[in-house]
This record gives structure tokens, sequence and C-alpha cells, in this order.
């Protein structure tokens, strides 16, 4: 969608058309990828999946979208994030800590316990962290569809430039030069 799209959509769905609604939220949807991808807590991402935390943060602002008071894209962006941090917290903040869904008393399967721990950061690190992502989040909200399924297939999926291609249907050479100028331009919009 581009961004005079979702000035379009963000009028129409404020006019109560939900449907308009529904395709400027989905547009968000690598925006809210992102985040929640950097909240994720290592421990039971195995447990929680990011795309039910994507979701949930979806129908949190389906359902509170009366109560957003903006009237730009950025206004809508920031409270979209404010609904993904708090719902995705609330999520995870359900299963640390709980008894016996508590992570830290199972035990992987394959033995990379090492790997799951925290990696012991300091509140304001993590802080500092959530920003950055946050920000690089509305940098890749500024790409083209096709860009940011490249970016996120590659450096959230960890996907092989062979697989994106499948999933894009086109070439793999398409597909690596579509990630070269999709860095880029990812890069001179989180500068700018």
């Amino acid at each position: 969608m581009t961004a005079q799209e979702r000035v379009a959509a963000l009028q129409a769905a404020q006019q109560g058309d939900a449907q308009a609604l529904g395709k400027l939220l989905h547009s968000f949807r690598p925006y809210i990828r992102v985040i929640v991808h950097a909240l994720q807590d290592q421990r039971i991402q195995a447990r929680v999946d990011d795309s039910d935390l994507i979701q949930d943060a979806l129908l949190e602002a389906q359902r509170s979208f009366a109560g957003f008071q903006g009237t730009t894209v950025e206004e809508l962006a920031a409270w979209l994030r404010r609904i993904v941090v708090r719902t995705t917290g609330r999520t995870l903040r359900s299963f640390v800590g709980t008894g016996k869904r508590d992570p830290a008393r199972e035990q992987p399967a394959d033995g990379l316990a090492g790997q799951l721990a925290d990696s012991g950061s300091s509140p304001s690190a993590q802080a500092i962290r959530h920003e950055e992502a946050a920000l690089m989040a509305e940098a890749l909200a500024g790409l083209p569809d096709d860009m940011q399924q490249v970016l996120l297939g590659r450096h959230v999926d960890g996907l092989s430039h062979a697989a994106i291609a499948q999933r894009l249907d086109r070439t793999e050479q398409a597909v690596r030069m579509l990630y070269v100028r999709a860095l880029r331009r990812l890069r001179e919009l989180y500068r700018g």
C-alpha cells in the first residue's frame, strides 16, 4: 500500500469503513512483525509464535480503533506501536514465571539451553534495542511490499534467496538484486 493509499484508507476507516480499516492495518503487518520480533523473549520463542503475537496486536488495534485520536499515518504507526508493545508484553508475561508454564523449568529437547538463555542485558539496553527496532520497523514500513518481504525473509525468517524467490515467484537472481536495492533503500529511510 502506497503512502497516499494509506492516507485515503485512514480517512475512510475514521469514517467507519471497516474494510478500509482492515486493509490499512494489514499494510502495517511488516512493521508490527519487526516490533514483535524485537520484543520476543528467546526463552519462550518455541511456545509463542511471532504470527500469534502479530494477530493479537492486529485484533486489539481493530477493536480499539474507535479510540484512536490521531489524524495522520505517522500517529497511527505510533499508536500501533503502543498496542503491539502492550499486547505482546501481556502475552509474554503470561508465560514467564507462571509455574508449570515457566520456560525456565523446561529442558530443551535439543540441548541448546545456553542459546535459549536471556543475554542478561540491562533494562536500559533492552529499551534502547526496542526503540531501535521500532525505528527500523518504521523505515521498513516505508518500503514497497516486495522489498519488505525479501528483507523479512532473510533477516527475520532466515530464508535463503532461493526460498524467497520461490515464495515470491521470481528468479533467485531477481531476488538477490531486490535484496541489495532494499538494503540500500532501508538505510536511506533509517538515517533520513
